[in-house]
């Protein structure tokens, strides 16, 4: 018998700049979560909104320019 979360789950080994990393640790406590929960918490909402923006009326399916900047600082 297997208890806790009925959602299955996989590990991941994941290679981040140092800089990436830093802000996660940094935004985690900000949030009150361990950092995984918070990396799942971002990944979760950014897919989302992909998704939003990605089944528009007007057709258009390219993802959102934040998505798709060569950029990786945060936007002003």
């Amino acid at each position: 018998m297997t208890t806790g979360s009925a959602t299955a789950r996989t590990s991941l080994t994941l290679r981040i700049p140092k800089e990436l990393h830093a802000r996660l640790t940094a935004q985690a406590p900000a949030d009150r979560r361990p950092l995984n929960a918070e990396i799942l918490h971002l990944l979760e909402i950014t897919l989302d909104a992909v998704k939003a923006t990605t089944n528009r009326p007007d057709g258009d399916s390219s993802a959102p320019a934040l998505l798709r900047s060569s950029s990786h600082s945060p936007p002003a």
